[in-house]
């Protein structure tokens, strides 16, 4: 099971229960929607400038640097740039420098057309620019082409490094790489650049912090805020508020999850007794906030069960963070995100092994944790329901849950499609009138196919289908189908061998996921019976949540 749309069988095998069912009633697709167009990953706009290559480029270009907080959007990615501008003109321009080299060396190494449109490939020479161009005013940067040099050949290297360094994690340690191209690309330059003899890039101390008087309610909340802003290397207050708005727009839950790892961040920094200017400054609040983020709504959909594992990230992504300072600031090398990502790796290995049960976003489908959101719920909802159905069923009972509760409109629009099926208005459909409606409708069916759809529909094996029987099971289907993208996306990581089966085990494991006790003998048993002792496939369960 790869994806939604690789759901349906091959053409030469009957139609699974769920296709049969769309030739008779369209469903009503519906996705999550925000409260403004701009807001979420606006995929539409990426439709829509597909075949226009320079606003394209510039699309993707904005989205790479909305990324390096995990936020999908060009308008982001726009007002984040301001925000940097407003800190300092030179390091804007070199953060556009560098991902606009990454991503326009994505589109020349034909690199995966979609993750490069989607910043992908651009976030890690965003990345670069914006360190290059923060450490450059230190020594001789400010206005100095050799530093621009340096970060076009960094931004360059950090796409090729994300494509095979990153396909190594992916394949071998089932990892995402993140910010990791950026890290050794950034560091190799600080290296060389502060210990190997050149008279080309001079490093001096960096600027003092602003001093900080007192502990007070007011310093406390301009250092978490400016613990968000130092993802972008920003401690500027006013620079920080902008980029909060830009994740905001992108995701709101991102957002504050990211502002509920910087304060936990900040508890650590105070708790350590770490120097105060540097708490105020925001430099113990963006690993912790990236972490959250990347836990609590990016890599797993947000629920009380990954929150918590990301408030834990984001506490132990501070006290590495604490650790790591003290061991590389003696070297004049700054922390960059090493600590946010042995944070956000340490949850991966933790949660893999020990709370299977958190279900992982799909690799393909990361979006935003509102998206996520939005499929847990959709899950949750469609096996509790079938949950209900199933021991009903096996009680020898068959609710007609959905025809009860639909509204009169909707019934109406059923009584419409039932009565032009029903030739000789005799309250109930035969067979022949299934088969002749088909036909007439040009959606003729193979005998296997008509049986198992008309069978499917004989809840009470009548021999007929009345009313409430057929409306029960076409509302049935446009509930499973209006959400099938999102309900199959959340199912992709459970199947974890790619076998397509789903093993008890792994059906168990969903269960848990949405808090549902796992199945026991008697519900395994019951349900072999019902697939005829087959095994369990996609198409299978699906047609099991149309029918029981």
């Amino acid at each position: 099971m790869s994806n939604a749309s690789e759901i349906s069988q091959n053409n030469s095998e009957p139609l699974p229960l769920h296709e049969l069912l769309s030739r008779l009633l369209k469903s009503e697709k519906t996705s999550h929607r925000h409260p403004l167009p701009i807001m979420g990953t606006m995929q539409d706009l990426n439709d829509a400038l597909e075949q226009r290559p320079l606003l394209d480029f510039i699309n993707a270009s904005f989205r790479g640097i909305g990324q390096v907080g995990f936020a999908n959007n060009p308008i982001s990615g726009l007002l984040i740039t301001l925000a940097i501008f407003i800190q300092s003109p030179w390091t804007a321009f070199m953060l556009v420098v560098g991902v606009v080299t990454a991503t326009w060396t994505g589109f020349l190494m034909n690199l995966d057309r979609p993750s490069v449109r989607n910043g992908v490939f651009g976030l890690n020479g965003a990345l670069v620019g914006l360190a290059l161009g923060t450490f450059s005013p230190w020594g001789n940067g400010t206005g100095n082409w050799f530093w621009v040099l340096a970060a076009i050949a960094g931004a360059a290297l950090s796409t090729v490094l994300m494509e095979y360094l990153g396909n190594w994690m992916a394949t071998r340690l089932g990892l995402p790489s993140m910010a990791v191209p950026f890290q050794i690309v950034t560091y190799s330059f600080l290296i060389i650049a502060i210990y190997v003899p050149q008279p080309f890039f001079e490093f001096g101390p960096p600027p003092p912090f602003p001093p900080a008087e007192s502990l007070d309610g007011m310093s406390i909340l301009s250092s978490l805020i400016t613990g968000i802003g130092q993802i972008f290397f920003s401690d500027n207050l006013v620079s920080a508020v902008l980029i909060i708005i830009a994740l905001a727009l992108c995701s709101p839950m991102g957002a504050l999850v990211g502002s509920l790892g910087s304060a936990i961040g900040m508890l650590v920094a105070i708790i350590v007794g770490i120097d105060r200017d540097m708490v105020y400054a925001g430099l113990l609040g963006y690993n912790s906030a990236l972490t959250a983020i990347s836990i609590g709504g990016i890599f797993y959909a947000p629920n009380r069960k990954s929150i918590l594992f990301a408030c834990g990230g984001a506490f132990g992504a501070a006290v590495v963070e604490w650790l790591l300072n003290l061991a590389i600031a003696p070297l004049g090398l700054p922390i960059l995100a090493v600590s946010f990502h042995l944070g956000t790796y340490a949850c991966f290995l933790i949660l893999r092994r020990s709370i299977s049960s958190l279900v992982p976003v799909a690799p393909f489908a990361v979006a935003c944790p509102e998206e996520h959101r939005f499929r847990y719920l959709t899950a949750r909802e469609a096996i509790s329901a079938f949950r209900s159905q199933l021991h009903s069923a096996m009680q020898g009972e068959h609710h007609k849950i959905f025809f009860e509760q639909a509204p009169l409109e909707i019934k109406n629009d059923l009584r419409y499609i039932f009565d032009a099926i029903d030739q000789d208005s005799s309250g109930s459909l035969s067979l022949e009138e299934l088969r002749y409606h088909l036909q007439q409708a040009g959606n003729a069916m193979s005998e296997e196919e008509l049986s198992f759809l008309f069978s499917s529909m004989d809840a009470d094996n009548s021999g007929e289908i009345d009313f409430s029987e057929f409306g029960e099971l076409m509302l049935r289907h446009r509930r499973l189908m209006s959400r099938l993208d999102e309900f199959a996306t959340y199912f992709i990581p459970i199947d974890q061998d790619g076998n397509g089966v789903l093993e008890p085990e792994e059906m168990n494991v969903v269960l848990a996921s949405v808090n549902e006790p796992p199945f026991s003998d008697e519900e395994l048993t019951f349900l072999r019976e019902r697939i005829g002792g087959k095994e369990l496939t996609w198409e299978r369960f699906l047609e099991l949540l149309l029918v029981i």
